[in-house]
């Protein structure tokens, strides 16, 4: 098995910490270690660093070297620039498929967080077994609460058992639900979040790129023939700027027949934004989560206090989130922490570029 593991993310929704040139995968936001080498130090009991890909954009390149100085040079992959998940996913299957077209191909992002590791690599293993008959197969996260910030997969019949893990056929993908949708999916039981996690042969995934995404398709075969010559990088610059924007999920997962979720509890996160950081982080009495700094407060509950180096003080504060670095402070509710990345988007617009 091939892992991929997707760490070209800007991580907007974590702003001011995330940044442009240091996104919260490259960032120690929930360990010791940043976000990124956990993903790695977490596949590593099954794999070498000779079968662990990154993919990325030129920016984040030497960073990513620095903090995985075992994995191979070449291992490295770079796109020119972001074009979502699909994009990203078909260039490194192109450079894995080299060094062995027949292997399984673990899809993974830099961004999440695991708290069962040992789960997660047998659920992985008994995911490679169903992807060798050619499936696409996806980790489904059995839903604790009716969550409106991941979409959902629904469970089909079952196709069996294997390793202990039940499989079923993945009858529908769905977008981001309303709270209302998401409770009736949380009670109907066969509703599971969406992992973004994928395993299939790079033979399987690539014959459904040509099928479902064939302009896409023909980009990456245009690429491919230039890979390894000293043509290389001057075709990937100029085929990039025609590929279109598209995600994994509504490009292939979406249309695709062959489809197996394996439904786990791993003690999954994708960390998409402070308030999802405030519910896996340890809380003091009152309920809050203090990281980095200090806090003195009175009376204040249920909030996030995220500080790189100064005191917060707070005074009759509840579900709320202040975040304090160098140069930017903010504060908002923990029920709006979906809309910081609306305010990057406002940054941008008003040329704010020194805070972005």
């Amino acid at each position: 098995m091939f892992a991929l593991i997707l760490a070209g993310g800007a991580g907007t929704r974590l702003w001011p910490r995330s940044r442009k040139n240091r996104p919260k995968q490259l960032l120690d936001i929930v360990a010791k270690n940043t976000m990124l080498q956990e993903t790695y130090i977490r596949i590593r009991p099954m794999l070498s660093p000779e079968e662990i890909f990154v993919v990325t954009n030129r920016t984040y390149a030497p960073f990513i070297k620095a903090q995985l100085p075992l994995l191979p040079t070449g291992n490295i992959i770079t796109e020119p620039e972001g074009k979502g998940t699909a994009p990203c996913i078909g260039l490194a299957a192109l450079h894995m498929r080299r060094m062995n077209p027949d292997e399984i191909m673990a899809s993974l992002h830099a961004d999440h967080v695991i708290e069962k590791p040992e789960v997660f690599r047998r659920a992985l293993k008994a995911a490679v077994k169903v992807a060798e008959h050619d499936y696409l197969v996806t980790l489904g996260i059995k839903p604790t609460h009716p969550e409106t910030g991941y979409g959902y997969i629904c469970r089909g019949e079952l196709w069996g058992e294997v390793d202990g893990f039940q499989v079923y056929y993945a009858e529908r993908f769905m977008e981001k639900p309303d709270e209302e949708t998401a409770k009736a999916f949380l009670a109907e039981g066969r509703y599971y979040w969406n992992s973004g996690i994928f395993i299939w042969k790079l033979s399987t995934i690539l014959e459904e790129f040509k099928r479902h995404l064939p302009g896409l398709y023909g980009q990456l075969m245009e690429i491919d023939s230039a890979i390894g010559t000293e043509e290389e990088e001057k075709v990937l610059e100029r085929v990039w700027k025609g590929v279109k924007h598209e995600t994994i999920d509504e490009g292939i997962m979406e249309k695709a027949d062959r489809v197996m979720v394996i439904p786990v509890d791993i003690g999954w996160s994708d960390v998409g934004n402070w308030a999802t950081l405030a519910d896996i982080l340890p809380k003091d009495t009152d309920n809050n989560v203090v990281v980095g700094g200090e806090h003195i407060g009175i009376d204040t509950t249920g909030s996030l206090l995220y500080s790189t180096k100064r005191l917060i003080a707070t005074v009759g504060l509840k579900d709320m989130i202040v975040v304090d670095t160098d140069d930017v402070i903010l504060v908002c509710p923990k029920d709006r922490a979906q809309d910081v990345k609306e305010l990057v988007r406002k940054l941008k617009v008003n040329n704010k570029d020194e805070y972005l």
